[in-house]
């Protein structure tokens, strides 16, 4: 995809509409492949779960600290996300002044990106999820201020900021997905319901509302400092904001999603204790006896923490 984008932007004379033309082209074959698996997929395999109400998914949402503090570091880190996604193609051809250049920044994104998922499994397994997190994140802050203050006429530079930077995003969102897998262990063991739906849902709601204000803000410095659609030399203060909404954005917004996670209480240690406590229940305790208000009771009559 990215060489299909720089090949149209190369020799573009208007930046803006060759984007939004190429944006609504990958619209319509997106909404025909979701059209198509919508159609035709089939889910095969069947559970027999407690379904759990509306009052009772919100309660568990409510008391799952774990989520609503992973939820609010998603929010920020996906808007250093896509603040970085939404101006590498106007750092390409800008800053670096070479638009070719947007193939090799988003290569070397990716490269970083599938070498954190290799390296992941063995770092969660040393240091755990909660540092690994907050370790991917402060390699991204690191990317992202090398980015930042690369000179452009050094492209190299850029190149390693965005590798490095591609390391760190891929760290974080492969982490994602692994720690509200945990939270849902926690809602059940907090409230006595399992509600997976609304947790992920939860989860999914964050990721949408950071990626929303990550673009916009992005397109808002860059407005801000000045940007010309079909100007094909842009001002200093462009350049300037184009390096704020690539690089010092997403290492901004980066360090308080990794500051949360200081906070965040489900530690391996925890995380066993709370599985093999929801396994203990599950043993001494019919399914019919979750309550109505959702709260877990054993045989004799005490709720779960």
């Amino acid at each position: 995809m990215a060489i299909v984008v720089a090949r149209q932007i190369a020799t573009s004379d208007d930046l803006q509409q060759s984007l939004t033309t190429l944006t609504l082209g990958l619209v319509v074959i997106g909404m025909a492949l979701y059209v198509f698996t919508f159609a035709t997929a089939k889910e095969r395999v069947q559970r027999d779960v407690e379904k759990a109400s509306l009052r009772q998914a919100w309660d568990t949402v409510k008391k799952n600290k774990p989520l609503l503090r992973l939820g609010l570091s998603s929010i920020l880190f996906l808007c250093g996300m896509f603040a970085l996604e939404t101006t590498s193609i106007y750092y390409a051809r800008y800053v670096l002044d070479n638009a070719g250049l947007y193939v090799v920044l988003v290569a070397v994104q990716v490269v970083g990106m599938l070498a954190a998922t290799l390296v992941i499994p063995t770092t969660v397994s040393k240091v755990g999820k909660r540092t690994s997190y907050i370790a991917g994140g402060a390699i991204a802050v690191l990317g992202g201020l090398i980015t930042a203050v690369a000179p452009g006429s050094i492209p190299a530079i850029a190149i390693v900021g965005f590798g490095i930077m591609g390391l760190g995003i891929g760290a974080i969102n492969t982490l994602i997905w692994a720690l509200v897998a945990d939270t849902v262990e926690y809602g059940e063991w907090k409230t006595g319901v399992r509600a997976e739906g609304a947790t992920y849902s939860v989860l999914s709601l964050s990721r949408k509302f950071g990626q929303a204000i990550g673009a916009a803000a992005a397109a808002y410095i860059i407005g801000l400092g000045g940007y010309q659609s079909g100007a094909a030399i842009q001002s200093d203060g462009t350049l300037t904001s184009i390096r704020i909404a690539a690089g010092a954005v997403p290492a901004l917004v980066t360090i308080p999603a990794i500051a949360i996670m200081f906070s965040y209480p489900l530690t391996e240690k925890k995380f066993r204790e709370i599985v093999a406590d929801i396994a203990q229940r599950h043993d001494r305790q019919p399914s019919d006896d979750i309550g109505e208000n959702g709260q877990g009771e054993t045989k004799a009559g005490r709720t779960s923490p």
